[in-house]
């Protein structure tokens, strides 16, 4: 999946693969993102799915330990318990001309985890 890599001036790289793993700073546009993107959080065992339309394209941001320190409205270690993934339409954006209409949808669900003999397996809680 291309995204553009917004700690590095906005470089457009591939990402291989259907599971993205934090390890670090992440300031990402993923562009075409799917329209239903599962955030599995493996500690806790939980799953949530976020569902889009209207919307192609997908931030995910985490300020890691360091800019979460310089950060005010920020906890120091608040960034190990959250994670931004935010529809968005950056590569295209939506103008609109006076009395022109648009609709994008964005629905947050909390789904039962899908946690099997130590694995999290996304496709089962994406379906539906």
């Amino acid at each position: 999946m291309d995204y553009l890599d917004n700690l590095k001036a906005k470089e457009r790289f591939t990402e291989q693969g259907d599971a993205i793993v934090f390890e670090s700073e992440v300031d990402k546009v993923y562009l075409a993102a799917p329209s239903k993107i599962a955030i599995i959080d493996h500690e806790k065992k939980r799953t949530f799915v976020v569902t889009k339309e209207g919307l192609p394209d997908a931030v995910v941001w985490n300020p890691w330990d360091k800019k979460a320190k310089a950060m005010q409205d920020f906890g120091d270690a608040e960034y190990k318990s959250m994670l931004c993934v935010e529809p968005a339409a950056v590569e295209r954006p939506i103008t609109l001309k006076p009395g022109e209409e648009w609709k994008g949808r964005l629905v947050l669900s909390a789904v039962p985890s899908s946690y099997c003999s130590g694995q999290l397996d996304p496709s089962k809680v994406l379906q539906g």
